[in-house]
């Protein structure tokens, strides 16, 4: 009994033992084999096709609430620059920045997709910093801070307007709670807080607000193309001054501007090619699709109908705009109008008491409808929402990136189990949107802002320069180029020459835009603040270097490889 007992016990004993040197032989094997990413695979799926890319993509084209003050804006600081022929040499720039988006869409379909090509490209000391002052400066500041501050401003001359042709003072005292920097603010939190509980409970939420956002916007630009449409001058100059002519007559309005210092000066090509860095931005917002690539189906498919339909579509939006306003109000009342707000403010608010925004021009025409002046505002202000939710949810996939690669805490890119959302990235952003917007709305950085204008045309050309040198330095990504882009002219890759020509031309843009101070006012702030972005994300990623590899782990070996799936 007892021998049967001992050999029953140390065959016990053997099989423990055997069995624990088989779990550290699993282990090991394991860590040998390991990837040096968060895990195997993403944990994101494929839930949008290509009628969501295409969505996404224009939704930011579509924000009407930058076109409030867009017309007079761009007119008052460009003397005889010709819009229309202004976007028409821009869409030629975007044209190569989208097949450049095309390429690195189709070769890297990774969320955070142009942060993840330029990380392999440059290397992570250049694609980390590249991509956090990218996503800061134009989601953060443009999109979601100087976005709602737009949205909110909307809002506010919407209710003055209300108020002003009503004599309502309950709605112009709304108007100036609504502009104030605190009820701004609080329109900030509410709107982070709606945004992440709608994307973090899955992809079928935010396609729905985003498909109802955009078909607000396409209703608000129907409703606005038809009612500029027809009209002309002399009606716009009868509606204006039976409503607001005792503010100001329509022709005092160039009497003012001419007495300030305005003259009609001809339409040139010189003048209209120094207000390309105006016109960027009329057009900017359809290479965003890219950042969802990772969750888009059918990329190869996908990702170039969505870049190039969101140019087309962007191109005919502006010029429309631009053509049936002009035609409505007459060209040379509008660049009075525009000197007049842009150069001698103080001279435009003795005389009327609201900002010259499109809204304005258009209830003017309709009034005294009150409905199809509600309807007009209702449209664009929800279809506007749109430029700000995807500032606000895109950038989660760049921090999940970032995560994934392990340049900040993996935990950041974990993924929710039920709706398949990564929930932890989404709320770091809910809090840094909002933190970036108290910085906007309560310093001084609003007026340091410009410098972005210089830095995202900058951005631009360091992807477009990432084409232009991959086929030499990653020579076994060119076989997933479109295959157009792979044609050799003169022994090199076209796709080489698009990014080189893309690269040229957003430094030329940027170039510009650092030349003339109405766009680009250089403050010490500013500078400051870029540079410690750089130096913060440099620290940032050595720091998790050094800590990594005290832990075993090279994660600079992670740049080598396209992040699983």
């Amino acid at each position: 009994m007892f021998q049967r007992t001992l050999h029953t016990v140390s065959c016990e004993v053997v099989y423990i033992i055997a069995r624990h040197l088989q779990m550290k032989i699993l282990e090991l094997r394991s860590l040998t084999e390991q990837t040096y990413f968060a895990r195997k695979s993403s944990g994101l799926i494929r839930e949008f096709g290509t009628l969501d890319a295409i969505l996404i993509a224009t939704a930011g084209i579509f924000s009407l609430t930058f076109a409030f003050l867009q017309f007079p804006w761009y007119y008052g600081f460009n003397p005889g620059a010709d819009l229309n022929l202004a976007l028409g040499i821009v869409f030629f720039f975007y044209v190569l920045l989208m097949l450049v988006y095309w390429t690195i869409g189709v070769i890297m379909p990774r969320s955070g997709n142009d942060y993840v090509w330029v990380a392999r490209i440059f290397g992570p000391a250049v694609g980390f910093p590249w991509a956090m002052v990218f996503v800061i400066v134009t989601f953060g500041f443009f999109g979601y801070a100087a976005g709602m501050s737009g949205w909110v401003y909307a809002l506010g001359t919407a209710l003055t307007m209300w108020g002003t042709l009503n004599n309502s003072p309950g709605l112009m005292s709304a108007a100036s709670w609504v502009s104030s920097p605190m009820g701004g603010f609080i329109f900030v939190i509410a709107f982070a807080i709606c945004f992440a509980l709608l994307t973090v409970v899955g992809a079928k939420a935010a396609k729905i607000f985003i498909y109802a956002t955009w078909a607000s916007s396409a209703l608000a630009i129907i409703l606005i193309w038809g009612i500029l449409g027809t009209t002309n001058p002399t009606i716009f100059a009868a509606k204006w001054d039976l409503v607001l002519g005792h503010y100001s007559t329509y022709q005092n309005i160039v009497t003012l501007a001419t007495a300030a210092g305005w003259t009609p000066v001809p339409l040139t090509f010189a003048a209209t090619i120094a207000s390309m860095p105006f016109a960027v931005l009329f057009l900017l917002g359809g290479n965003v699709a890219n950042v969802m690539a990772g969750e888009i189906k059918g990329v190869r498919r996908a990702i170039p109908i969505a870049l190039m339909l969101s140019l087309i579509i962007s191109l005919t939006l502006w010029v429309g705009c631009n053509t049936f306003t002009l035609g409505a109000v007459g060209d040379k009342w509008m660049y009075a109008l525009g000197y007049l707000w842009d150069n001698a403010g103080s001279s435009y608010s003795n005389v009327l008491p609201i900002a010259p925004t499109l809204p304005l021009m258009v209830s003017l025409i309709v009034y005294p409808n009150q409905f199809l002046m509600f309807l007009v505002f209702f449209t664009m202000l929800f279809g506007s929402i749109n430029v700000v939710f995807l500032s606000f949810w895109l950038p989660s996939r760049y921090i999940f990136a970032w995560a994934f690669d392990r340049i900040i805490p993996t935990k950041i890119a974990d993924v929710n189990s039920r709706f398949s959302t990564p929930h932890v990235a989404i709320g770091v952003i809910t809090v840094a949107w909002i933190l970036v917007s108290a910085v906007y709305w309560f310093t001084s950085f609003s007026t340091a802002l410009s410098i972005g204008t210089l830095l995202y045309n900058i951005c631009f050309a360091v992807v477009g320069l990432g084409c232009a040198i991959f086929p030499f330095t990653k020579k076994d990504l060119l076989a997933q180029a479109p295959g157009f882009l792979r044609t050799k002219i003169a022994g090199i890759p076209l796709i080489s020459i698009v990014g080189s020509l893309c690269a040229i031309s957003f430094l030329y843009i940027a170039y510009l835009s650092a030349a003339n101070p109405l766009i680009v006012t250089p403050t010490t702030y500013g500078v400051e603040l870029s540079v410690g972005i750089v130096v913060g994300c440099l620290i940032i990623y050595y720091a998790s270097l050094f800590y990594h590899r005290k832990h075993g782990m090279d994660i600079s070996l992670v740049f080598k490889e396209i992040p699983p799936v």
